[in-house]
Formats: C-alpha cells, sequence, structure tokens
C-alpha cells in the first residue's frame, strides 16, 4: 500500500514515496506517451508515470541497486496464489474471508487514534466501518450527498450508522470547491483524479479544522478484491476447472440471475471466454485523441506484469487479477508530508491472498456479486446494505461540474498543451460545444481531458514564489 517512485541515474536510484520529492515543478519533461495511455484506460497504465525519468515501482515489485546497474523483479505475484488453498464449501469461504477481514481491518485501527472513515452506503465501504467500529471509540463517518440523483445514499447510510452506533457528517457537493481549471491532486503519478475529489478535500478541511484525523479510511478496491465480474467467466472457469455438471448448471443459474440474460446466452458466452482462454484483453478508449495520442495509447511496451497470465489459467482468474492491477491506483489521496494517511485495509495483503484463492464461481454464489463478502458479514450488517443490488455515483455531481464549467474546461483545452502535443484531437473537443448530443459520455471526457490539462500545467509551469 505504500507508493514507491523512482529515478534511477548512472550511480544508482532515488526513491520516494512522493512524486514533488523526485521532480522540481517548472523543471520537468512531460511524458505524454504515458498520458495517452492514461486516456486509453486504467490496464493500459504501467512504470511510467507522466514524468520523463520517474517511474512508479509496482506492488509486488523489488529494486535490485547493484554495481552493474539496476533491473526489478517479482518479490510478490497474484499468480502464487489464484489456486484454492483447499476445496472449501462457500460458508467455508465466507468464514474465512470475515475472519480475515476482521483481523486485518481490526489491526490497522489499532494505529490511529481519530479515524474518518468514508461510506458511500455499498457493501465494500460498510464491511470497513464494521470492522473498525468495535476497536475505534472516536470513529467518525463522511458520506457525500449529490440530492435528487443516485448520489444520495443516506437511505443505506442511515441504516449502517443505526446499527453501528457511529458519527456522520453528511455534506452535500459544494460546487464552489470545484475548479476545473486547477490541478485535483497534482502529486498523482498521472492525471487520473477526478473533480469531485476537490470537494471531498473541501469537506475534509473542514472537519480537521473541528477535530483532528489520523487516518483516512476507506472501502476503495472492495469490487476488486471481492471479484465483481459482471460475465460468463465464472461459468467458463467452472466448466474448465470441474467439467459440466449440476455445479456448472448453478453457477449458469447465478449468473443468469446477475446479468439478466438468459441461460443460452450466459453458456454461449462461457465457450467464447474459454476458446479465447489467456491473459486479459485490454479494451482502450481512443475517442477524442489525435494522431500521436492513439499511436501512444497503443503502444504495449509499459504492460502492467500482472496482465501477462501464466499458461492455462482461467479467464475468471485472469479477469480477477487485472481488476487488482486497477486497484492499485487508488492508494493515495493527499500528499504524505501535508496530512494523514489514507489507508485502504481491503488491500491489505492477508485479504488479498485469500480472495485470490476462492474460485469466481463462489463469488456470483445465488446470483449476486461478491457473494461470499455479502455472506461474510451478513447479519453485521443490515440486511438492507447485504442485499443491495444498486450501486450509487456521483456522476449527478459531475455533470453538475460540467454544466457550470464545461466551458472553462473546453477554453482551457483548445489552447492548451495537450492539444499542442497532438494527443487531443481539436475538432472533436469543438463537437463537444454542440447541444445536440447528450449522454454519450462526452462530457466526462471533456473533464478528464481538462484534468489532464491542469495536472500538466501544475507540473510544467514555475511554481509561484512562497508556495
Amino acid at each position: 500500500m505504500m507508493p514507491c517512485y523512482v529515478r534511477r541515474t548512472p550511480d544508482g536510484a532515488i526513491l520516494a514515496s512522493d512524486m514533488p520529492a523526485l521532480a522540481e515543478r517548472g523543471q520537468v519533461d512531460v511524458d505524454h506517451g504515458a498520458l495517452a495511455r492514461t486516456f486509453a484506460g486504467i490496464d493500459t497504465i504501467g512504470r511510467r508515470t507522466g514524468i520523463r525519468g520517474i517511474e512508479e515501482l509496482l506492488p509486488g515489485e523489488r529494486l535490485l541497486v547493484t554495481p552493474n546497474g539496476t533491473r526489478i523483479e517479482q518479490a510478490w505475484s497474484p499468480w502464487d496464489h489464484v489456486r484454492p488453498l483447499k476445496r472449501q464449501t462457500f460458508d467455508e469461504a465466507a468464514d474465512a474471508l470475515r475472519v480475515a477481514l476482521k483481523h486485518a481491518i481490526g489491526s490497522w485501527s489499532t494505529c490511529f487514534d481519530q479515524i474518518l472513515v468514508g461510506i458511500s452506503g455499498g457493501l465494500d465501504s460498510s464491511i470497513v466501518a464494521a470492522a473498525l467500529g468495535p476497536r475505534t471509540p472516536h470513529l467518525r463517518c463522511l458520506t457525500m450527498v449529490e440530492p435528487g440523483t443516485d448520489g444520495d445514499e443516506r437511505r443505506y447510510v442511515d441504516a449502517l450508522i443505526r446499527k453501528l452506533g457511529v458519527r456522520l457528517d453528511a455534506p452535500t457537493y459544494n460546487l464552489g470547491a470545484v475548479d476545473v481549471t486547477r490541478a485535483v491532486l497534482p502529486h498523482f503519478p498521472l492525471p487520473y483524479a477526478a473533480h469531485f475529489f476537490q470537494a471531498i478535500a473541501a469537506e475534509h478541511s473542514r472537519i480537521e479544522a473541528t477535530e483532528p484525523v489520523t487516518a483516512y479510511f476507506s472501502g476503495n478496491g472492495g469490487d476488486n478484491v471481492f471479484c465483481s465480474l459482471n460475465s460468463a467467466a465464472p461459468l467458463a472457469d467452472r466448466l474448465l476447472a470441474n467439467g459440466p455438471g449440476p455445479g456448472a448448471f448453478t453457477t449458469a443459474r447465478d449468473l443468469a440471475d446477475l446479468t439478466g440474460s438468459g441461460l443460452i446466452e450466459v453458456a454461449r458466452h462461457a465457450w467464447v471466454r474459454i476458446r479465447r482462454r489467456g491473459g486479459h484483453r485490454v479494451r482502450r478508449d481512443l475517442s477524442g485523441l489525435g494522431s500521436k495520442g492513439v499511436a501512444a495509447a497503443m503502444d504495449e511496451e509499459d504492460r502492467h506484469p500482472w496482465l501477462s497470465a501464466p499458461p492455462e489459467t482461467l479467464p475468471g482468474k485472469a479477469a480477477h487479477v487485472a481488476m487488482l492491477a486497477r486497484a492499485q491506483k487508488s492508494i493515495e489521496l493527499y500528499p504524505r508530508a501535508d496530512a494523514p494517511p489514507q489507508i485502504v485495509p481491503l488491500l491489505s495483503q492477508p485479504v488479498v491472498e485469500l480472495c485470490l484463492s476462492i474460485p469466481t464461481w463462489q463469488w456470483v454464489h445465488g446470483g449476486r456479486d461478491r457473494a461470499v463478502a455479502r455472506a461474510a458479514f451478513a447479519g453485521i450488517l443490515p440486511d438492507l446494505l447485504v442485499e443491495r443490488t444498486t450501486k450509487g455515483s456521483p456522476s449527478g455531481f459531475v455533470r453538475r461540474v460540467y454544466e457550470a464549467q464545461g466551458n472553462a474546461a473546453r477554453e482551457m483545452l483548445t489552447d492548451g498543451k495537450l492539444v499542442a502535443a497532438g494527443l487531443i484531437d481539436p475538432d472533436w473537443l469543438a463537437r463537444t460545444a454542440d447541444g445536440d448530443w447528450r449522454d454519450d459520455g462526452r462530457d466526462l471526457r471533456l473533464l478528464s481531458f481538462a484534468a489532464a490539462e491542469a495536472w500538466v500545467n501544475w507540473w510544467t509551469n514555475e511554481k509561484p514564489s512562497g508556495t
């Protein structure tokens, strides 16, 4: 869970847990290729950061510095843990997961006195809050609200708070805290932080002004660790592992209930996954990219090592490991020298290793995603949360940001560095001003480009005096 950035030199290497310790604002060379791969999707991100000459040592890697130079090795790999520890039933898997989660999260809680945990009303953050509660007398919860949208989670959050008996702050997203021309979290190695983080940061500052916070906890990575698959891969895994039979039919029925597809359709997709068995297939989003951006986004030289699956890997396990690689991009929040740390306890090594060992078909047991985690905390969490099938998001607030500041974002990009570098297509950018389109994702794409432009400006402009 500790980010590690590396600048290699002829004499060795310099390492730091914050990017600004290795690079000075106004004195850097932006890696446009790394930015283009960020736009293409999180699966295309490898070791390269957005600053040329700085790499990220990925989780599980070891950097060796010798008289003959430096090299990177794998010290830990998820592929060493994907085989079941033993043949265990669904109930046994749920029991083991409950023990692992309580132990890991409870152990983390003993490291801090004043914990603020972000809760969304969903399963993952609720599990973190429930496991923290017994050992954290000063536990405080925060949920962000966007009234009238799926960003209003108060019904679910209130049920959790009543069950746990802890304190809650439930502020409304403040549009005034967002400025699309300002870098969101510029110390990130790449500009993948969304603008709603600015509103969350404003609430964190408000809370800290009234009561100290020694750590921020979240349920980030839960979907990834708990193998939230919405595909036919679990059926493909069960057929490859155990062959056809009553078990495979049960999984097919579970997936039909989960996805809303018919049994024949589920079986057909499972057969496709079996036939193309191999490593994770990376899908790229090239919308809005200029010619240089497209070319850089297609480059596979900087590929995350976890995406290269060993021979005979089950399709669902390849997808599970790919999700874990994505989860590692959510372990930071603020610069470590300036703010309390963010702890993401669901990514604790014992939890991750156990979840990797659980067969993918058990995660969709009963036609519900993350089924093992749901069963593990049944009776501990309110039934309303355990049985919940919907999912909230800040999309309503993001839409409000676009309506208020979309033109400012477009103007910044039109005359900006990313268009000049050929990463963004100016014609596509101009078309986003056309009011005839709606709900095709161009608004979110525009804002993500604006966040990247602001990130580049922060790094390449001279640091103001006195800051």
